[in-house]
């Protein structure tokens, strides 16, 4: 290719950029915030209060299941009562929790023996939703 003539399509062994002749600069994470984002301002401190809100309502809905989703403990009030007697084993209507059924959704919703894996899918569908939302 001829000096000060334009490429052509053929041409494709020319750069489109010409390199640029500056000195590397080297920045850590403190001078590359200063340089792009500028100091911290009302916009930074209303995105800071907003995902830390995010965050601590999160938090909440994650500490709330530890409470609604416990055991309660129970009692047998049938004949077949024994000490070492497990609640899967005895007939429905043989037993009752001690509190009544509202001390939990477990005890409200009966997510013992064969239905206790609902507890640990309904946990992890609310962890999957949080990871694809945020």
């Amino acid at each position: 290719m001829e000096e000060g003539s334009s490429p052509t399509a053929e041409d494709h062994t020319s750069a489109l950029l010409e390199p640029t002749r500056c000195s590397e600069e080297r920045m850590g994470v403190d001078e590359m915030l200063q340089k792009y984002s500028g100091e911290f301002g009302p916009w930074q401190l209303r995105h800071f209060a907003l995902v830390s809100l995010a965050w601590a309502i999160d938090a909440f809905h994650t500490m709330v299941t530890i409470f609604a989703d416990r055991e309660p403990a129970w009692r047998c009030t049938g004949p077949a009562c024994s000490v070492d007697v497990d609640v899967c084993q005895l007939e429905p209507g043989s037993w009752e929790w001690i509190g009544g059924r509202e001390v939990s959704t477990v005890a409200e919703w009966g997510l013992v023996c064969g239905n206790k894996y609902k507890i640990g899918l309904v946990q992890s569908a609310f962890f999957a939703g949080c990871m694809v939302g945020k």
